[in-house]
C-alpha cells in the first residue's frame, strides 16, 4: 500500500472528449466519456439566504466533477483502492487473476456514484505505484455493447469527440477471433494506443447489467464479455476493468463461467447499505461545504426515512435537493421536509406535479414516453430502458411536440428524464428506477396494459428488422400473429411508431393478396371439377343400363342357388350346403354385394343354421360326483376339472388322471382354471373360498376367504397377478397372497354366476342370476349400462339359472349364455350383435370363444355342446367349407353350382 499524497486536493479540467482530474501533486486521471453529457442548468433565481449552489445531485448519479461534495463512502473508497492496487500489482505473475474490479449492489445503492465520484478521483489523489497518469474510459453497454466499446476506444485513441470512421474499424476488430477462438480485439487495440505503456487504460463499464437486460444478441454479448476478459488477463497490464453490476443480475453471469468466478472471488466489492453515521455524513457535509449547516432534527428525519430502504439514496439526494431549494426561498429544512412528504414522496410528488401541469395532449405524449422508457421485468422488477428519442415518437405525433415534452421532463427543474448523445442520436432514460415504485400514475399505466406493451415491443423489433433487411415480404407477419396485430392496431394505432404502422399495413396488404390468390385458385379448381363431373356423368349414364342388366341376372342366379339349398336342406345336406356356398359367392360379387350373412340376408336362415354341430358330453371317469367345471391348460396338453365331490383333478388328453385329487375345499368345487403360465390352478367352491394350487396339488398360501357363502366363478388376469371371483357378494379382486384388492364390485342385485378378464386385463365382465351382464374397470366402476336380453325360456316359464360370460380374443365382443337357452353376442357398449343363437333346450351353463374368434362354443343343461359361427366376423363360410371338404367338392364335379361353391371356399373358406 502506498503512502497518501501530500496534497490530496483535486481540480477538474475540461478536455475535448471528457475531463482531466488533476491532484495537487500533479497526478492526472484522464476521463473519456462514451457520450457527451449535457450540462446541468444552474439556478439563477435570487436567494433569501446567503448560501452557495445546491451541493446535492437529486436523482442523478455523482460524477467525477462532483467529487468535492461526495461524502459518506470513505471506507468503501479505501476498499476499492486496495483491491484494485492488489489486482494491478500481481499482473504478469503465473495464474494471475484478470484485472477486473467488480462493484456489486442493488439498484439505487450508489454503485455508479461510488465508482465515478469516489474511486476514480481517489486514483488521482493516491495513484498506484508508477501509475500517476492513467486514462479511464467510461461507458455503458446499452443494446449494442460492442458498438459502445468501439466508440469510447476510438475517442481514447484519436482524441476526437466524434470518431465515426475509427469506431467502425474498431468494432470490426472486436468481432474477430483468433485461430484459437480468443477474442483479442480489445487487447490489440489497446496495445496500439499511443503512450499506453506510460498511461495505462482503465475501462469503467457502468451498469453492466444492460448486457443482459438490453442486449438481445447473444453473439454480440459473448464477444463483448470475452474481449474484456482477454484484455484484463493480458500479462502486460495495460488494460484493467472496473465494472458496476446490479446484484440481482449475478445469476445471469453463470452464462460466462470465468466472469462468474471473478464475481464470486475477493475481486468483487459488495456495496453495503450506508450506516447511520455514513448517512449523517452524506447529508450534513455537502451542506457545510456550501455554507449552511442542517439542523439535527432534519438530519434525524432524513436518516429515519432512508435507513434500511433499498434504493433510497437517490431519493434522499432528491429530497435534499428540494430542501435546499426551500432554503433559497426562506423556508426551514423541517418545514420543507414535511411539505415534500419525506424522502419517499419527493420523487413521486415531483413527477405528479410535472404531469398535472401538462395539457391533455402533452399528458398523452408523457404517458407514451414514460411507458416507453420502462423495461418490463420478466419475473423480476421493472428496470430502466435507454432508447433513442426518435423511437418515442408515435405515428400521429408531431416530432417537435414530443421533443418539447421531453425537454420539460428533463429540465433542471424536473430531472425525471435524463438525456445524453451517442453516435449522433439523442438517448433518453428515466432518471432513476425509484420512480417505478413510488409514482402511482406510472404503475397504473403499466399494470393496465402490460401485455399490450410487451406486444408493442415485439412489433417494434420485428418492424425494425424488416426495415433493416430491405422490407422483404417473407419477414411480414401472417396469421396468427397478424390476427393479434390487427386487434392491437385497432386499439393502439395512435401509440404505434410510423415504422410499425408501415409494417402492419404491408402485412395486412400481403394477407389480402394471398386470400385473393387462394380464392382464384379455388375457383379454378371448382370449374375443373364440374367439367370432369359433366364428362363422367355422360359416360356413366351410358353404362348404367348395362350394369343394371348384369345386376339383375346375378341376383336371379343367387336366388336360384338359395332356393335349391333350402329345398334340399333335409334330403341332400351336402348338395344343400354347396348351393348355399354358391349363393354366398354370387352375393359377394361387385354386382350383387351381399350385405351380411344374418337372418335378413338373401340366404335363408334354415340353410345358415344347418352347420351347427351338436355333440354329447364325454364323461371322464375319476370323480365320484358330478363335474361342475373344466378348463384347458394354456399349452392345450392338460385339462383341469372340479367336481361336487369337493376335489380338483388334472387329466391328459387321453383321459388319464395326472397325480392325486387336489384336496382342500369342504364343499362343491364350482369353478376351476389355469394361470396364464400353466403352472398354477385356481379353484372356487361352495364353501366360500378361493384356493391356489401347484400342479402337484400342493396348496399355495392360505385359502382366500371370500365374504360370501359360495364362490361361483374364478379367473386369472392375463398377466397372472390378479384373481377375480364372483359370488353372492358380487365381484372381488385378489392378489396372489390372498389379499382383497378394494371392495367388492356392487351392481348386480342377485349373485354373480360367471366372471372373466378382457385380454388386456383392464376390464372384468360378470354374468349374474339377475339375467344381466356387466363390465367393470379394475376400480369397480361400472362401464356402460347392464347388458339386458336374457330372460324367460319356453312358454314364459321363469328360469332361475345364472348367466355365463366370456371375452372374444380381440377384446371387442362379449358372449353370454343364459337360463333362457340362448347364446348372445354384445359389443362393449351393450349393443346386441346379430340375433341370439337358439338351439339349446335348457339353461346355457358355459360359453367360450375359439382362439381365432370365429366360433363360439356353448355347453348346456340339455347335455349338449354346440358350436356357433360368428356371423359378424365371417366365420360361417370357413366352417361350412371345412365340413364338406373331401366329401363333395373333391369329386371334381363340373356343374356351375359346384364350381361357384369351390370358388367361394377357395376365396373365403380355405385361406
Amino acid at each position: 500500500m502506498t503512502e497518501p499524497s501530500s496534497n490530496r486536493s483535486i481540480r477538474i479540467e475540461d478536455r475535448a472528449v471528457g475531463s482531466a482530474i488533476v491532484s495537487g501533486d500533479g497526478n492526472t486521471i484522464y476521463v473519456i466519456q462514451q457520450a457527451t453529457e449535457q450540462r446541468r442548468e444552474e439556478a439563477t433565481s435570487d436567494t433569501a439566504t446567503n448560501i452557495g449552489p445546491n451541493p446535492y445531485k437529486g436523482l442523478a448519479a455523482f460524477k467525477e466533477s462532483d467529487a468535492d461534495c461526495y461524502f459518506g463512502r470513505e471506507a468503501q473508497i479505501e476498499r476499492l483502492w486496495q483491491r484494485f492496487h492488489d489486482l494491478v500489482e500481481q499482473s504478469g505473475r503465473n495464474n494471475a487473476a484478470p484485472r477486473i474490479l467488480l462493484i456489486l449492489g442493488p439498484s439505487g445503492c450508489g454503485k455508479s456514484s461510488l465508482a465515478r465520484a469516489g474511486f476514480i478521483p481517489e486514483l488521482a489523489r493516491r495513484p498506484l505505484p508508477g501509475k500517476d497518469h492513467m486514462r479511464v474510459a467510461v461507458m455503458m453497454p446499452g443494446s449494442r455493447p460492442l458498438e459502445a466499446l468501439a466508440g469510447v476506444l476510438a475517442k481514447v485513441a484519436t482524441d476526437d469527440p466524434l470518431p465515426v470512421e475509427k469506431a467502425g474499424e474498431f468494432e470490426e476488430a472486436l468481432k474477430k477471433t483468433s485461430d484459437a477462438g480468443e477474442c483479442e480485439g480489445l487487447r490489440r487495440i489497446a496495445n496500439l494506443i499511443p503512450g499506453i505503456r506510460d498511461t495505462s487504460l482503465v475501462i469503467l463499464v457502468d451498469q453492466f447489467e444492460e448486457v443482459y437486460s438490453l442486449c438481445k444478441d447473444t453473439q454480440q454479448r459473448n464477444l463483448f464479455i470475452n474481449n474484456l476478459l482477454h484484455a484484463a488477463s493480458d500479462s502486460t497490464g495495460d488494460v484493467s476493468m472496473v465494472i458496476t453490476l446490479r446484484s440481482d443480475f449475478w445469476g445471469e453471469t453463470q452464462q460466462h463461467e470465468q466472469l462468474n468466478q471473478v464475481i464470486g472471488s475477493d475481486q468483487s466489492v459488495n456495496v453495503p447499505a450506508m450506516t447511520v453515521a455514513e448517512l449523517r455524513r452524506a447529508i450534513a457535509e455537502p451542506a457545510k461545504q456550501a455554507g449552511y449547516s442542517l439542523d439535527e432534527a432534519t438530519i434525524d428525519l432524513l436518516v429515519k426515512d432512508t435507513e434500511g430502504r433499498e434504493g433510497a439514496l437517490p431519493l434522499l439526494q432528491f429530497a435534499l435537493t428540494r430542501i435546499w431549494d426551500g432554503l433559497s426561498e426562506g423556508k426551514t429544512p423541517t418545514a420543507m421536509y414535511r411539505e415534500i412528504g419525506g424522502v419517499g414522496g419527493a420523487l413521486a410528488g415531483k413527477a405528479q406535479e410535472m404531469y398535472d401541469k401538462l395539457t391533455d395532449s402533452e399528458k398523452e405524449i408523457a404517458r407514451r414516453i414514460f411507458v416507453g422508457l420502462v423495461q418490463l421485468g420478466e419475473g423480476a422488477r421493472d428496470t430502466r430502458r435507454r432508447v433513442p428519442v426518435d423511437s418515442l415518437i408515435a405515428s400521429r405525433d408531431q416530432p417537435e411536440r414530443v421533443q418539447q415534452v421531453i425537454r420539460q421532463l428533463s429540465s433542471s427543474g424536473a430531472r425525471l428524464v435524463a438525456l445524453s448523445s451517442s453516435d449522433g442520436h439523442e438517448i433518453a432514460e428515466v432518471t432513476h428506477e425509484a420512480l417505478f415504485e413510488h409514482w402511482r400514475q406510472l404503475n397504473d399505466w403499466l399494470d393496465s396494459s402490460r401485455d399490450d406493451i410487451r406486444f408493442q415491443r415485439r412489433l417494434e423489433s420485428a418492424a425494425d428488422y424488416w426495415n433493416q433487411q430491405g422490407r422483404p415480404k417473407g419477414l411480414l407477419w401472417r396469421s396468427p400473429d397478424l390476427d393479434l396485430l390487427q386487434t392491437f392496431e385497432r386499439k393502439w394505432r395512435s401509440d404505434m411508431t410510423p415504422l410499425s404502422v408501415e409494417f402492419f399495413e404491408a402485412a395486412d396488404q400481403a394477407e389480402k393478396q394471398e386470400e385473393q390468390r387462394k380464392a382464384q385458385e379455388e375457383q379454378r379448381k371448382r370449374l375443373f371439377f364440374w367439367v370432369i363431373v359433366a364428362s363422367l356423368l355422360f359416360t356413366t349414364t351410358l353404362s348404367v343400363f348395362s350394369v343394371y342388366k348384369v345386376h339383375q341376372g346375378a341376383r336371379r342366379q343367387m336366388r336360384i342357388y338359395a332356393a335349391t339349398a333350402e329345398n334340399l336342406a333335409d334330403t341332400d345336406k351336402p348338395t344343400s350346403l354347396v348351393n348355399a356356398l354358391a349363393a354366398i359367392g354370387v352375393g359377394r360379387s361387385i354386382f350383387v354385394k351381399l350385405p351380411s350373412l344374418s337372418r335378413n340376408g338373401l340366404v335363408p336362415t334354415a340353410v345358415l343354421e344347418r352347420p351347427n354341430r351338436t355333440v354329447k358330453f364325454r364323461y371322464i371317469a375319476g370323480h365320484t360326483s358330478d363335474v361342475t367345471s373344466v378348463a384347458f391348460s394354456p399349452d392345450g396338453q392338460r385339462v383341469v376339472s372340479g367336481s361336487e365331490d369337493n376335489t380338483v383333478r388334472l387329466w391328459d388328453l387321453q383321459g388319464n388322471a395326472i397325480g392325486e385329487p387336489f384336496q382342500g375345499h369342504t364343499s362343491d368345487v364350482t369353478s376351476v382354471t389355469f394361470s396364464p403360465d400353466g403352472q398354477t390352478v385356481v379353484s372356487g367352491g361352495a364353501d366360500g373360498t378361493v384356493r391356489l394350487s401347484d400342479l402337484q396339488g400342493n396348496a399355495i398360501g392360505e385359502s382366500f376367504q371370500a365374504n360370501t357363502l359360495r364362490v361361483n366363478s374364478v379367473a386369472f388376469s392375463p398377466d397372472g397377478q390378479i384373481v377375480v371371483s364372483g359370488g353372492l357378494e358380487g365381484v372381488q379382486l385378489w392378489d396372489l397372497q390372498g389379499n382383497a384388492i378394494g371392495e367388492p364390485f356392487q351392481g348386480h342385485f342377485l349373485a354373480v354366476n360367471s366372471v372373466a378378464f378382457s385380454p388386456d386385463g383392464q376390464i372384468v365382465v360378470s354374468g349374474s342370476y339377475d339375467k344381466t351382464v356387466r363390465l367393470w374397470d379394475l376400480q369397480g366402476n361400472a362401464i356402460s349400462e347392464p347388458f339386458q336380453g336374457h330372460g324367460l325360456r319356453g312358454n314364459w316359464v321363469p328360469s332361475f339359472g345364472g348367466t355365463s360370460v366370456a371375452f372374444s380374443p380381440d377384446g371387442q365382443a362379449v358372449v353370454s349364455g343364459g337360463a333362457d337357452g340362448t347364446v348372445r353376442l354384445w359389443d362393449l357398449q351393450g349393443n346386441a350383435i346379430g340375433e341370439p343363437f337358439q338351439g339349446h333346450t335348457a339353461d346355457v351353463l358355459s360359453v367360450a370363444f375359439s382362439s381365432d374368434g370365429q366360433t363360439v362354443v356353448s355347453g348346456g343343461a340339455d347335455g349338449t355342446v354346440r358350436l356357433w359361427p360368428t356371423w359378424f366376423s365371417g366365420g360361417w363360410v370357413p366352417f361350412t367349407c371345412n365340413r364338406i371338404r373331401g366329401y363333395f367338392l373333391s369329386l371334381n364335379r363340373s356343374d356351375d353350382v359346384t364350381r361357384e361353391a369351390r370358388r367361394t371356399c377357395e376365396k373365403y373358406g380355405w385361406k
